[in-house]
């Protein structure tokens, strides 16, 4: 009987893949697309909580940079084709990431 105990705790622990939630990365990821100016998303509010990563994945048509209107404020340039931007917000609020050429606001961020 205590075999097949062990056993079943051996095969449960094995199924679960040792996971544990503090482990796994949190955060976002966003794809933005850039064509001109043509802007998708355009001013999506993401809900995310403050320290955690947020990953922009930007495909586009030209290079450019992004104003990230946190405090401090970031700012981040993007080439043309794919590029990868990770942010991380440290404070409460509403946080607008907007492109620097045409002033759209892509998204907010809603951190909490």
């Amino acid at each position: 009987m205590r075999k097949a105990v062990a056993m079943f705790v051996l095969i449960a622990f094995v199924l679960t893949g040792c996971s544990n939630a503090a482990d796994e990365p949190s955060g976002d990821s966003i794809q933005i697309q850039i064509d001109g100016g043509d802007i998708s998303p355009k001013g999506d509010r993401v809900e995310t909580k403050t320290g955690d990563v947020i990953t922009l994945q930007i495909d586009s048509d030209r290079a450019g940079e992004l104003h990230v209107h946190s405090t401090p404020e970031q700012e981040f340039a993007f080439e043309i084709g794919k590029s990868t931007i990770e942010l991380t917000i440290d404070s409460p609020g509403i946080v607008d990431v907007e492109d620097h050429e045409t002033g759209v606001v892509i998204l907010q961020l809603e951190v909490s």
